[in-house]
């Protein structure tokens, strides 16, 4: 198991928050905000051999690589 596939591990049942970046085109970007606070405790990890592991947090998967983690 590598380091990567450890820290996704770690990760398995702890509360958690980050921010993510939203689709929003940018013609709206003024009105909508660009990002999104995402709360919630870490319900499934899945290791993917590609090495882009998931987190299942609040029923919706968010790929590690998509946040940055503190």
């Amino acid at each position: 198991m590598t380091v990567a596939n450890t820290k996704a591990l770690e990760l398995l049942g702890k509360d958690v928050s980050f921010e993510i970046d939203e689709l929003v085109p940018e013609i709206y970007k003024d009105v909508f905000p660009a990002k999104k606070m995402i709360y919630g405790k870490v319900e499934a990890v899945l290791i993917h051999i590609s090495g882009s592991h998931q987190i299942l947090v609040s029923d919706y998967f968010y790929s590690l690589d998509e946040i940055e983690m503190k």
